[in-house]
């Protein structure tokens, strides 16, 4: 492996991919030098160009070792890049295209990947979270909150009842209670209208850059609705202990084998089988993907080195 890994990051822009990539570039920086570019498609596009004309794009002076990405629109940039650069590629999903034609892929199991040296299989997707165990507010608690979705059923009367219960079962918290663009309207006003001493309420167009990732480092407890896959996975990584909202499922699906997964490692506490005034468990195993990742995408350099 070269003194300093150069890497090419592809975005299309969506805070759920971008968040993928983060997590695993602060990782790899975190572990050797680097020296990372970024091209965000949706802010530019992408040129079809040669070695001269992508340095120009992605603003480097030198040709990348690996070019990443994440997102089906970022698939043909991905490949055209890495096949003119002479870089290895390396998506982070399971990909819409045929996966021979990248080096490397870095999928949830709950994608169901074939088994490859090629492919690290990962519980829900990277994230830029980091385990915190010390340093934890015990006095404040989080619940964000989803919203419609394709996989489980969405009751605003039954969301709200769960969030009264625990806010009122663990009044030693004072709750935080956030939602999302997917959360039907009418909800949080609800909320408000029940005037519940240990409950501020924040809505997600209020919140600025990074405030979930630093809610998660800093509360004794979180509740995530089980809709928000990201969510969840995020909570689990900052070793927060987290409780799941009950929903009930529309189908068998990816999303919903995931969270029950979830629930089956004893990673997070359903709501179902929590008992009204219990402090919610830590995570029964550490979960730390992305700096997993990064260790296995260095060793993988490290392999090619001697093979």
């Amino acid at each position: 492996m070269a003194t300093i890994l150069r890497l090419w990051f592809i975005t299309d822009g969506r805070p759920g991919h971008l968040n993928q990539l983060r997590g695993l570039a602060e990782r790899l920086e975190a572990k050797v030098p680097c020296q990372i570019h970024w091209l965000d498609i949706s802010q530019q596009g992408f040129r079809k160009a040669g070695r001269r004309g992508l340095c120009e794009q992605f603003a480097a002076s030198s040709l990348p070792d690996w070019v990443v990405a994440a997102g089906s629109r970022c698939h043909l940039p991905l490949l055209w890049t890495a096949k003119v650069s002479g870089a290895r590629s390396l998506v982070l999903m399971k990909p819409s295209l045929p996966r021979c034609l990248f080096d490397a892929a870095i999928i949830p199991e709950h994608d169901a990947p074939p088994v490859s040296s090629k492919i690290l299989v990962t519980r829900g997707v990277l994230n830029v979270m980091q385990p915190t165990f010390e340093n934890r507010d015990k006095r404040r608690g989080l619940i964000v909150l989803g919203g419609v979705n394709k996989h489980f059923a969405w009751d605003n009367d039954a969301v709200l009842e769960q969030v009264l219960a625990i806010a009122n079962a663990r009044s030693d918290l004072h709750w935080t209670v956030s939602d999302s663009p997917r959360t039907p309207p009418g909800l949080l006003e609800a909320l408000a209208s029940e005037a519940v001493a240990n409950i501020d309420i924040l809505p997600f167009s209020d919140c600025p850059p990074g405030w979930l990732r630093a809610q998660l480092a800093a509360v004794a407890e979180a509740w995530v609705s089980r809709d928000s896959v990201s969510m969840v996975y995020e909570s689990i990584t900052s070793a927060v202990p987290t409780g799941l909202l009950a929903l009930p499922p529309l189908r068998d699906s990816r999303v919903t084998r995931s969270m029950a997964s979830v629930l089956a490692a004893g990673l997070a506490k359903g709501y179902e089988s929590w008992s009204a005034g219990e402090p919610l468990p830590p995570p029964a195993e550490q979960v730390w993907e992305a700096d997993r990742a990064a260790d296995w995408l260095l060793n993988t350099l490290e392999g090619k080195k001697h093979a």
